[in-house]
């Protein structure tokens, strides 16, 4: 049984990971990559948001404390209003 050696251990750090982005590979399907990899990012993803398909041609990202927004193929993002909004 191998033995762990905590020195050989690293910790990531929210300032040393790469920013993470959105990008509609050539078989059309919608993937997540690092800014740093050289694919042309649709969306930048911040700190703290998740997205979802919401179909083929549309990605949904949504933040804990900002209103969702959606991503199109072109590049376009809309933000999605919410209805308590005065």
């Amino acid at each position: 049984m191998a033995a762990t050696n905590k020195s050989a251990l690293t910790r990531v750090n929210r300032r040393d990971m790469a920013a993470r982005g959105l990008y509609k590979a050539t078989d059309g399907s919608w993937r997540q990559a690092d800014a740093n990899k050289g694919v042309p990012l649709l969306y930048r993803l911040k700190d703290g948001e998740r997205w979802t398909l919401l179909d083929r041609d549309r990605a949904m990202v949504v933040h804990p404390t900002e209103p969702p927004k959606i991503v199109y193929p072109d590049g376009r993002v809309e933000e999605i209003g919410s209805k308590t909004d005065p």
